[in-house]
Order: C-alpha cells, then structure tokens, then sequence
C-alpha cells in the first residue's frame, strides 16, 4: 500500500467516527474481559518493584498507591471507566490523545466515572486530554512521540486501535512510540483485532469490503485489509486490519532490547479469542 492510500484510509476512518460518535459510543459502553487479565499481569510486575509486605506477586486486592496511564485513542473514555473502578483507593492520572472529540468531550464534560464508581475514600481520578491526530503525523514521517504532551508514564496503552494503523511500517511506529512513552519498568498494553478468524464476522467483512472498494474507488488493500460498514448505515465505511498471530510475533520481534513479552493472551467476543493482548514491560 503506498501512503496515498494509505492518508485516504486514515481520513474514511476520522470522518466515520466524527459522524457516527454517538451510535458508536452507544455500543462500547463495557469493558473488554481482556482488560481484566492485563490488570492482573500489570499488579504482578507493580508489586515486584515496590516489594510490597515481602510479597513475589500481587494478591487481588493489591493496589497501588498512585498510576499515571497513557491511553492512546482513548475513544470514549471506556477504558479510564474500567481502571477506576477496579482501582478505587488508586491515585489515577489519565493522559489520554484522540482526535476524535465528538467521542471524548461529552464523558470529559459529564464526568467519565458513574457517581458510584468510586469509594468515598477514594483519590480523584485526573484526565488530562490532547486533541491529537497520530495518524496523520506516522502518515508525514514525522515523530510521534515527541508530539505526546505527556510524561513518561506507569502504563501506556492502546485498545481498538492498532487495527485503524494501515500498512507494517505505521503499526511499528506506532506501537514504539508507546513504548517510547512509558517509563522504564513500566507497562506497554495493547490489543489487535482478529475478528477474519471469526467465520460469521469474516463473511460480513468481505461483503462489505467489496462494495466499499467500488464506492470509494480504491485500489486493492493489503492482506487482511477490510472495508467494514456500520449498522446498514449507506456509506458508513472504516478501514480495519485483522492481524494473524505472525503479524503479532513480527511486531513483538521488532521490539527486541526496547521491551519485553511479559503475557500474551486472547480475550473478548463470544469465541473468547476475538482480540489478541500484549503485556509488555519497557527495559
């Protein structure tokens, strides 16, 4: 795929989801399970740097004191939800980037967090948002992470994402530049979509794909490229990569002496393997 395509790519996408921010919210309103499990790997590694009581791993209670999280496409704030509640008595601070604020302004404004969701004892949760196009910048080969008005963070994260990135080259990028924005010892957590290994969802996909190729007027996409639409809305069209478990081991590969494998696992959807997590730790 050249950048051409590509940018055209990119652009379908930040159109599809200013337009349909609002059904799309409507549907990703629970966290993933997959989340869970990447908590879990994440207060194991937190535990053995703060030695908590003498203890090798983390209980289910254990918590830190303090987490500073970087979310990048954060989306509809789901996923900073999901953390506060599992981590009431936890000093959170969320730097979150996402381009599309028609997604993250109406939680920013309301509160992203139920009134309940969090222990009277519990520290406030702080959100510092940017309203940043990280495509665009991997698309004009500039810098990414130099870009991030953030800090060097606990976690670093990127959920529903990594299947928006055309071509190999972008993904690396981007999956380095969040490796590049955790601190060392810290956390890289990402997800990839699987979903043309899912035959029903596969089906759909390329019933899809064909027909938004012709509208659209775009030449053939890479291997595992789909056009997906949106609720039989007319026109409603966004690019998503499925990855396969090779294209996943390259991107890990590529990561060598930067961060290392702690936990890879798939979670989510009705066959529990719709997505496929990474747990990595920054050396």
């Amino acid at each position: 795929m050249n950048n051409q395509t590509a940018r055209q790519l990119c652009t379908l996408n930040t159109r599809f989801y200013r337009r349909h921010a609002a059904s799309f919210s409507e549907t990703r309103q629970a966290p993933w399970k997959g989340w869970q499990r990447c908590l879990e790997s994440v207060q194991e590694i937190l535990a053995v740097q703060t030695a908590v009581s003498g203890m090798d791993k983390a209980g289910p209670d254990w918590a830190p004191a303090s987490l500073t999280v970087f979310d990048l496409a954060c989306g509809n704030l789901r996923f900073e939800a999901f953390l506060s509640a599992a981590l009431p008595e936890t000093a959170l601070t969320f730097y979150t980037v996402d381009n599309c604020t028609e997604l993250v302004s109406e939680k920013a404004e309301r509160g992203f967090l139920p009134a309940t969701a969090r222990s009277d004892a519990a520290a406030t949760a702080v959100l510092k948002h940017q309203d940043l196009d990280v495509l665009d910048l991997v698309c004009r080969g500039v810098d990414v992470h130099g870009h991030f008005q953030a800090p060097p963070c606990d976690l670093a994260v990127a959920f529903g994402f990594l299947h928006h990135v055309p071509t190999v080259e972008y993904r690396e990028k981007v999956l380095l530049s969040l490796v590049e924005q955790a601190r060392p010892g810290g956390c890289v957590l990402v997800s990839f979509w699987q979903f043309a290994q899912e035959k029903g969802l596969a089906e759909k996909a390329l019933a899809t794909h064909g027909r938004a190729l012709a509208e659209l007027q775009l030449p053939p996409l890479d291997a595992g490229d789909y056009l997906l639409g949106w609720q039989d809305s007319t026109g409603a069209y966004r690019y998503c990569h499925s990855f396969t478990d090779a294209e996943v081991d390259h991107l890990i590969d590529g990561l060598a002496g930067k961060a290392r494998l702690v936990a890879r696992f798939k979670a989510d959807g009705r066959t529990d393997a719709l997505n496929s997590y990474l747990v990595l730790q920054v050396n």
